[in-house]
């Protein structure tokens, strides 16, 4: 029986090398990738993008316009504003309970330049007081703070016509 034929590589045909000058070795060879440059660029039109996307700034109407006589609740701090062209709306948060709190703003909106026309209490427990003067109105909506002591009061105006 006849031996089977085993291939062996030998050392000269397993790699052709040929000298190669090294400038046609970089023109031969695809240039490396660099996301440096691109990632730039693709943050500029990002960023570009987000811009033209960002809606104008509203413009919310002025303190004096619309609460000139703002009767801040005592021991309040402001949580938030919010508001239009005509009207804002403040948010405070007091380490008062709501009864005297009330209290506090019946006193306030009873006397000169307000006058008390509406003392209104809703069926989550809130009340709404609504004030008027010589100029713009005044909502004041007071209730429990959720999960602690004290109260949120509401404030809104807006500008008289």
């Amino acid at each position: 029986m006849a031996k089977p034929l085993a291939i062996r590589p030998s050392p000269t045909s397993a790699v052709l090398r040929l000298p190669m000058p090294a400038s046609l070795l970089t023109r031969l060879l695809p240039p490396r990738y660099s996301p440096r440059p691109m990632r730039r660029l693709m943050i500029v039109v990002l960023g570009l993008g987000l811009m033209a996307c960002a809606e104008p700034a509203r413009k919310q109407a002025d303190v004096g316009e619309t609460l000139p006589n703002l009767p801040i609740p005592p021991n309040g701090e402001i949580i938030s504003r919010e508001g239009g062209e005509d009207a804002l709306k403040f948010r405070f948060r007091s380490d008062l309970a709501p009864e005297p709190m009330l209290a506090y703003y019946r006193g306030v909106l009873g006397k000169p330049p307000w006058r008390l026309v509406s003392d209104t209490p809703s069926p989550d427990g809130a009340v709404t007081l609504y004030a008027e003067q010589d100029g713009p109105s005044i909502w004041v909506t007071i209730r429990k703070a959720d999960g602690a002591a004290g109260s949120f009061v509401d404030i809104a105006g807006a500008k008289a016509k």
